[in-house]
């Protein structure tokens, strides 16, 4: 530049000056077209004009062009490193490419710069929660409210953060001061009241649903807490309006386990209205455990115009025919057809239904294809339920002959209809004809079967080969319960739930249990978890899937279960590290665990509490149990039930489980309407098991104590934990176990599934 260009530069100063007010002035108010014209006209006079690159930057930011942003922001660090807001609004458009780890070193570098600017310390903390550092987030946040108290949003961030970490008490106090400091906030309104519910405070946390939902109607997430809290509260009729309304708007994986949870315990009077649909696309789109639908699909089932006759005349058991016009009803139902391949019926008037229609379709000759279809769904049903529809002699020799007839059609190249194979697979597993079927075409749904009863079980069989025995099975009732599961492997089961965002273990037990005092022995994530008696593996595949980084060891004595879990996983994509063991000789294990699972598996023990201290020894200091155990008060009926199938002489194999469901539920006997009723492996579980010990709440009161266990909760029904709650607010984090024997004499059934508790050791 010559001397006289540098005169007339220095000169227009005033009127660059002048220029660039206008300019910010125009951004201020939101015309960003007039502003960028004005600072693009002072570059023109000035290149090197850092503010005006800098403002430029931003408007490229706020249209969304942020690759040009980044180019611009960084021509004006070139002309002045110096000023924090440059390398502020780089940061902002490094972010919006994904950039975090360079968008966080600019944030570090403003704040060098000027440690005074509250806005860059909470943009911070936003980079640091979405890279999963809330630690390190929570200190930004305290630092931009040191500087600037009154900001609701930084607040409703450290709330955010505080409960990453899993405190959920000091979360709702950040929540409650947003909320104090802007009334309006919806953010702040919705987030409260999710900590609220996870403290038990439905009341409080149903009323801040609703505001957020007074200030920003439609709002899908919102509604989905709403339906939670309401549910907590008894109030299903609220519930479900709510969830309908949210997957209405949005279908979110929040609302899809809100309406099952809102759902599975449902009663409902005259017509199902909208229900029966959602039901279906629950159960086709895997929004969580089928098994958890299962009884009220039946009941909107059962309530449907055109079957709600039929199940009238089934409902006593006295009729035992169908006719075509009574088939044709129930294989025009799509919902039952789903429920069918999904997972066991669990109601004894469908299941009266179902029989029938099984007999019906075995004496029929070649089906439409709607009917073929549902033949099919049946024909998976009693795959999955393990063949306990009951059945005389005269149907099986004649499903038996059906069975020859086919094998010989096959073996000579003749044609075979499709519903054949469909009347056979719904009394025997196609593995047992399994020779030339896989050679021909076959209609979808009858290729459906060949897959679920000959192609998955040779997986499986293929699947036993590769997995390693870890120690010896010598106890002589491990070797027993290693018999019937090798048997009958338990449960058998199509879907687990649905996968959840994976998150820390200590984060996840501080959030579902905030009122327990958790000790930090730093097992944030990379947790190291054993699985102890995982059968089939549905819980191990839901364990992987709900912890961050978790690797998992699942053992169980049955070969059988374990090829099954090894199937499951490999299909979803889940690493899952699978051996044969007795939970008995663990303890020559050399490896050590930050959490053990052990659902189901003590209570079949000669001694649930030498195998629970066995498991003990392998868990670190510091680390997380999870603990099912029978409750003695909930199967309180069931040794009478057992002593009296004894002494009518049955026995624990499939024909006998299938005449002693006759007789129990020709009897009336409440057991027949206990969810493990309705397959042959949990039957045989249930009223057959070769060991089984249920245990009182003084028993593990007593364990607990002997071994200085920390007991943080049970996982229970919040409609449970509200009931509890009412009738014992003396103990708000619902662990006093003396309490909680009160309760249980007093709702002897709501421990009907299992006592499933966690706990801690001490460090």
């Amino acid at each position: 530049m010559n001397r006289k260009q540098r005169r007339a530069t220095s000169k227009s100063q005033p009127m660059l000056a002048d220029l660039f007010a206008r300019a910010a002035q125009s951004h201020r108010e939101g015309r960003l077209e007039e502003a960028g014209k004005l600072y693009r006209q002072i570059l023109a006079d000035d290149p090197r004009h850092a503010d005006s690159l800098d403002r430029l930057g931003v408007i490229a930011y706020q249209k969304g062009q942020h690759g040009q942003a980044e180019s611009l922001l960084r021509k004006a660090i070139a002309q002045n490193a110096k000023i924090a807001g440059y390398h502020s609004h780089l940061s902002l458009a490094l972010d919006a490419q994904g950039r975090l780890d360079e968008a966080l070193v600019c944030c570090r570098t403003a704040i060098a710069q000027d440690p005074t600017l509250a806005d860059v310390h909470n943009n911070m903390g936003v980079l640091l929660m979405r890279l999963g550092r809330p630690d390190e987030a929570l200190a930004s946040y305290r630092r931009a409210i040191a500087l600037a108290p009154a900001l609701p949003e930084i607040h409703n961030n450290l709330g955010n953060a505080l409960l990453a970490l899993g405190r959920v008490g000091g979360a709702a106090e950040s929540y409650r001061k947003s909320v104090e400091l802007a009334p309006g906030f919806v953010d702040a309104h919705a987030s409260l009241a999710g900590v609220l519910h996870a403290l038990g405070r439905w009341d409080e946390a149903i009323a801040h649903f609703r505001r957020a939902l007074d200030i920003q109607p439609g709002q899908p997430e919102i509604l989905a807490g709403l339906a939670l809290a309401c549910w907590a509260q008894g109030d299903t009729r609220a519930a479900m309006e709510a969830v309908i309304h949210s997957l209405a708007l949005q279908d979110t994986p929040q609302a899809r386990q809100a309406f099952v949870t809102c759902a599975r315990n449902l009663q409902f009077e005259g017509d199902a209205g909208s229900l029966p649909a959602l039901l279906l696309r629950a159960l086709r789109e895997g929004w969580d455990r089928p098994d958890d639908l299962a009884p009220v699909c039946a009941a909107a089932i059962l309530r449907g115009a055109k079957i709600a006759p039929l199940a009238a005349r089934f409902a006593t058991g006295a009729d035992r025919d169908l006719k075509d016009d009574d088939l044709a009803a129930l294989a025009q139902d799509r919902l039952l057809q789903a429920l069918l391949c999904s997972t066991p019926n669990l109601d004894i008037t469908l299941e009266r239904l179902l029989t029938a229609a099984r007999r019906h379709l075995l004496r029929a000759g070649p089906q439409a294809d709607a009917v073929l279809d549902f033949h099919a769904a049946l024909a998976r049903q009693c795959f999955i339920n393990e063949y306990v529809f009951f059945h005389d002699e005269e149907e099986l020799a004649q499903a038996s002959g059906l069975r020859d007839g086919l094998v010989a059609a096959l073996e000579q190249g003749d044609p075979v209809p499709p519903s054949w194979i469909a009347a056979v697979a719904s009394y025997f597993p196609l593995a047992s004809v399994a020779r030339h079927l896989t050679q021909r075409e076959w209609p979808q749904s009858v290729a459906a079967l060949l897959v679920q009863q000959i192609q998955e079980p040779q997986e499986e069989k293929d699947l036993q080969k590769s997995i390693p025995r870890l120690t010896e099975i010598a106890d002589s009732v491990s070797r027993q319960v290693q018999a019937q599961y090798e048997e009958n492997p338990y449960p058998r089961w199509v879907a687990a739930g649905s996968s959840q965002s994976p998150e820390a273990l200590a984060g996840h037990l501080r959030r579902r249990f905030p009122h327990a005092e958790i000790a930090d022995a730093g097992l944030h994530q990379d947790a190291d978890i054993l699985v102890a008696g995982c059968g089939t593996g549905r819980n191990a595949i839901e364990t992987a899937q709900r912890f961050k980084h978790a690797h998992l060891l699942a053992v169980d004595l049955s070969l059988n279960s374990l090829a099954h879990a090894a199937r499951k996983s490999r299909e979803r994509g889940i690493a899952i590290e699978y051996a044969q063991a007795d939970l008995l000789e663990l303890g020559s294990v050399a490896r050590r665990f930050d959490m053990i699972e052990a659902v189901g598996v003590l209570h079949h023990l000669a001694d649930p509490y030498a195998g629970w201290r066995v498991l003990l020894s392998l868990l670190k200091p510091g680390g997380f149990m999870l603990v099912g155990l029978y409750s003695a008060q909930a199967r309180r009926t069931l040794p009478q039930v057992r002593a009296k199938l004894a002494a009518a002489g049955y026995g624990p194999g499939a024909d006998d489980i299938r005449r002693a469901r006759q007789t129990l539920t020709a009897g009336g006997d409440p057991v027949a309407a206990h969810p493990d009723f309705f397959s042959i492996s949990t039957c045989r579980d249930l009223l057959f098991h070769v060991q089984e010990q249920a245990l009182t709440l003084d028993g593990i009161d007593s364990f607990l104590r002997e071994n200085k266990l920390g007991f943080l909760g049970f996982s229970i029904e919040d409609a449970v934990l509200a009931d509890y709650r009412r009738r014992h607010p003396q103990d708000p984090a619902a662990t006093d176990l003396g309490r909680w024997r009160a309760y249980e004499r007093d709702n002897p059934d709501c421990f009907s599934g299992m006592y499933q508790f966690w706990l801690q050791k001490a460090l």
